[in-house]
């Protein structure tokens, strides 16, 4: 009986602290329409903030088909608080290693990938903050980029 007792009490327990993981503030995920992103268009994303005084994790969230052509995907990104000022920002995001292999989770010819954005972020004013992304590879079109995202989530 003790043999089954410890087994189940380390499952109970890692139940107990999976579900005491940090809270998402904001999660959202944009389709890429036909698996092509022009390069004028960007996705949008609203984040109503009324905490001011929390600090907040970033992550970008990138979904590509296994046919995409580059190992890594440059975005501009753009953000806007409630005051009307503007941060912008240049990233690389690589999906790929060296050899070529995919990075983040895959199934089915399609893979994810969650890129830190920013840590530990304080939203100084309360309200809506936007950000938005356009991709910044020198193809007009990208093609096999087939989801744009962001989670904001409660600092640890």
């Amino acid at each position: 009986m003790k043999r089954f007792l410890i087994p189940i009490t380390a499952l109970l327990l890692g139940f107990y602290v999976a579900g005491c993981g940090p809270e998402n503030l904001y999660v959202d995920n944009f389709p890429v329409q036909k698996g092509i992103w022009p390069q004028d268009q960007f996705f949008r994303f609203e984040i109503p903030v009324q905490d001011t005084i929390g600090t907040y994790d970033i992550y970008l969230q990138v979904r590509n088909d296994g046919r995409y052509g580059y190992s890594n995907l440059w975005l501009f990104i753009r953000t806007n608080s409630p005051t009307g000022a503007t941060i912008r920002d240049t990233i690389e995001c690589r999906l790929a290693n060296d050899e070529g292999r995919w990075l983040g989770r895959g199934s089915g010819g399609r893979y994810s990938m969650e890129i830190p954005y920013r840590y530990r972020v304080r939203f100084p004013y309360p309200g809506t903050y936007s950000i938005e992304i356009q991709h910044g590879m020198r193809a007009s079109e990208l093609v096999y980029i087939t989801d744009v995202g962001i989670r904001v989530q409660k600092a640890f």
